[in-house]
């Protein structure tokens, strides 16, 4: 995951956002509009979804030991589909296909960067913008590459893996009462 904009996606920790809150982004390609391609990485920054206390996220890390949050869900949609390549007008990440990621010059960075994933993380974004597991283990999911060779065996191996945790009752009513409080502070920040 470059930290420098030197390939897409940029890292979630890149926002501009005007909101009260500042964190992260997830710049899953559902979430972007992909309709021209953008001058450089840096203009896609702060055109995300901003990720808010509570938020349910997945924290992606790769070989390098850098990482990046996605929404829930964007997280293996991304890392799924970087085992192969799909045609042109099938689904690449999510709704969204190859043919429009090329559009917007996004969808080689894109597969390469999520090949290097090693584990994802499933949680709430914190207030402080880190991640809060809502099992009763932090256990993120290991990315296995020799076995994990496709779409298929990937999202079964992670459903497999999602069998086996507990969710933490306490954790789950604190990731709600910290959307709550985003969303008062977001209305009075507004009014």
């Amino acid at each position: 995951m470059s930290l420098d904009l030197s390939t897409f996606p940029p890292n979630s920790r890149y926002e501009n956002s005007t909101n009260a809150y500042t964190g992260h982004m997830c710049y899953c390609p559902m979430h972007l509009d992909l309709s021209a391609p953008k001058s450089s990485v840096g203009e896609w920054v702060g055109s995300g979804k901003l990720l808010t206390p509570g938020t349910l996220v997945q924290l992606v890390t790769f070989e390098d030991g850098k990482s990046t949050f996605l929404c829930a869900g964007c997280a293996m949609s991304a890392v799924e589909r970087s085992t192969r390549d799909p045609d042109e007008n099938e689904r690449a990440v999510g709704t969204v296909t190859r043919k429009t990621m090329e559009t917007a010059g996004i969808y080689e960075d894109y597969k390469n960067t999520f090949k290097k994933a090693v584990s994802v993380q499933s949680g709430a974004m914190t207030p402080e913008g880190g991640i809060l597991s809502l099992w009763v283990e932090a256990t993120p999911f290991k990315i296995d590459r020799n076995t994990m060779t496709d779409p298929n065996t990937m999202s079964r191996k992670f459903d497999e893996f999602l069998q086996l945790q507990t969710e933490d009752e306490s954790k789950l009513s604190l990731a709600d009462k910290w959307v709550a409080k985003y969303l008062e502070k977001d209305s009075q920040h507004k009014s």
